[in-house]
């Protein structure tokens, strides 16, 4: 049996629904800044020599959209659209480059 390998990584943060866009996207902003932030602060102890004693990893912060109706629409519309009713998810990569709400 593999031992299991820890993984350092900064702390959980639990999803939250947001109806406000302007609110949801500042709180993208934050678990990106964190996270790159403490991928930041990991590789700059290392480059100064502390040891690396184990993995360390952040992910990106992600919008789930749900939604139970389906109609027919312009798909063709730059913002996009959901193909029929269900969960959608996406990681979002530089929440920085958004356009104001």
């Amino acid at each position: 049996m593999q031992p299991v390998l820890s993984v350092r990584t900064p702390p959980h943060i639990a999803t939250e629904a947001f109806t406000d866009a302007a609110a949801a996207v500042a709180r993208l902003d934050d678990i990106y800044e964190r996270n790159t932030r403490f991928l930041r602060d990991r590789f700059e102890a290392y480059a100064n020599g502390e040891p690396l004693a184990t993995p360390v990893r952040a992910t990106y912060p992600f919008v789930r959209v749900t939604t139970s109706t389906h109609a027919r629409l312009d798909s063709r519309l730059s913002y996009g659209f959901v193909a029929r009713p269900g969960v959608h998810e996406t990681t979002v990569t530089r929440p920085d480059f958004s356009v104001p709400i």
